[in-house]
């Protein structure tokens, strides 16, 4: 009778050695796919910025060509655009401080 039991105790010793290294893996697994996840959401909230970027980019390129009528007045207004975002950054900087 005893070695049925030694027996038993011996495979449930085995399958919770398997069961500790199965967790283990997932354990790193988790990790790493975390890891995964906050480079993968950083990648994508830069995506986003680049994307805004652009759009704005493409707003002014617009606005720039709909202001002038020769290449010579898109430049020289996008210039004058450019100096009043400046100034308003400037600004807008002051008043933070």
């Amino acid at each position: 009778m005893a070695d049925p039991l030694l027996e038993k105790i011996l495979r449930l010793q085995r399958h919770i050695s398997t069961l500790q290294e199965a967790n283990r893996k997932l354990t790193e697994r988790n990790k790493e796919i975390e890891a995964d996840n906050r480079e993968l959401r950083l990648k994508a909230d830069e995506a986003a910025q680049r994307l805004h970027e652009s759009r704005l980019n493409e707003e002014f390129l617009r606005m720039s060509h709909r202001l002038a009528s020769s290449p010579d007045t898109i430049i020289e207004t996008r210039r004058h655009i450019a100096r009043l975002i400046r100034n308003i950054d400037r600004c807008l900087e002051m008043l933070k401080e």
